[in-house]
């Protein structure tokens, strides 16, 4: 049978069973999910990553491919050089089986306004324009050896769900096994979503989706203290200010917040347990400011087309975005450390060099931007002399 015809389910005919959250204040009701998992079931989860300064403006930076194991298959196998900087950062989706039979089923994601960078198990074809698995063995209820390495790694949580065993040909007389089939990926396009902040703690969320926003989290880490305000709806083409909370929370109580917004969305409890599990040290104690958003369906199925044979009788696919943003006062000191990174005295240098690490993948983009107020703020100066 050819590939065309194996996959004829396509994204937007398999994106309707994705749910709509709804919440009032405080948490959201789960008490009404159902969990059935009859049938040939698929869901998924992972984030995108983007970054801005206060006014907006999306900002470049390095994405992390250094927090995988070894055994994760890579885009530098196929093209030679590291990873550009980009405006989106495709991050860690899973995708998880459920049946009650053993089975034989064929997977292709798409991603048309970026790249495939990172994949396991191995695919049945480099990653040219998507990532193709042929001929996956799913086997509910078996106990397989999966692949491990020393050192702790964010990518073992994703494994900690009832998802059946999926095994993969790699290659002559090697087959691969794993408890989902996992890629990762790099795009410069924009996202539905645009964050300005206008000090003291306000911003202003615009959602530029033709969807509503099914829910969003406003997150603030600082001195090791976490405090968050949730917004429940945000609708199509829609603008919204939101003031940060102004009561210190917990790390806990953020990410029960979280895993029972996915549960709404329609991910079992496991699965959004092991997707906070896989990015709580990110999402919620890095430090800064960050908007933590529900996809709404049809972006997700845009920038991901997914198609699988036999078709699956239910598909979930949950995509977070993950948006950090500069505030004002964040970008003054900034200011002053880009400042004295130029300093005579090598001590202050130095200082202001390690300040500015603790920034990781955004300490270009935000030297730049610094660099760039810092030009721009000299330049009346120079005209009135």
């Amino acid at each position: 049978m050819s590939y065309r015809r194996m996959f004829v389910v396509t994204a937007m005919m398999l994106g309707c069973c994705i749910a709509t959250v709804s919440v009032c204040g405080g948490k959201p009701d789960v008490s009404a999910k159902t969990d059935s998992r009859e049938g040939f079931i698929v869901h998924e989860w992972g984030t995108l990553s983007t970054f801005s300064g206060s006014n907006g403006t999306y900002l470049k930076f390095y994405p992390d491919d250094h927090d995988l194991p070894g055994f994760v298959y890579n885009r530098k196998r196929y093209i030679k050089g590291g990873l550009p900087d980009v405006f989106v950062s495709l991050e860690t989706p899973v995708l998880y089986f459920y049946t009650d039979r053993e089975m034989t089923a064929s997977v292709r994601v798409d991603f048309p306004k970026g790249r495939m960078t990172e994949w396991y198990p191995q695919a049945s074809r480099p990653p040219i324009d998507g990532l193709i698995w042929d001929n996956i063995k799913i086997t509910p209820g078996s106990q397989v050896k999966l692949p491990s390495e020393a050192g702790k790694s964010r990518y073992y949580a994703a494994r900690e769900t009832d998802a059946a065993p999926v095994r993969v040909a790699a290659g002559k007389d090697k087959s691969e096994q794993e408890k989902f089939l996992f890629y990762r990926g790099v795009g410069d396009f924009a996202m539905p979503l645009t964050v300005r902040a206008r000090g003291k703690g306000e911003f202003t969320v615009k959602n530029s989706a033709k969807e509503a926003l099914p829910a969003f989290l406003l997150v603030r880490v600082q001195g090791g203290k976490v405090r968050f305000k949730t917004v429940s709806h945000l609708s199509a083409g829609a603008e919204a200010t939101v003031q940060e909370s102004a009561e210190d929370s917990t790390v806990e109580k953020l990410g029960a917040t979280m895993i029972e917004l996915l549960m709404r969305e329609g991910l079992y409890e496991k699965e959004a347990r092991a997707m906070v599990k896989t990015w709580s040290s990110d999402w919620f104690s890095e430090e800064g400011t960050r908007i933590l958003y529900l996809v709404p369906p049809s972006v997700t199925n845009a920038l991901l087309p997914l198609r699988i044979a036999p078709q699956p009788s239910a598909l979930v696919r949950v995509l977070v975005g993950r948006h950090d943003i500069l505030t004002p006062e964040r970008e003054d000191a900034i200011d002053l450390l880009v400042k004295e990174l130029a300093s005579p005295s090598n001590t202050e240098a130095r200082a202001a060099d390690e300040a500015m690490n603790r920034w990781g993948r955004y300490r270009e983009p935000v030297v730049n931007a610094a660099r760039a107020r810092l030009k721009a703020q000299k330049t009346p100066q120079a005209t009135r002399k």
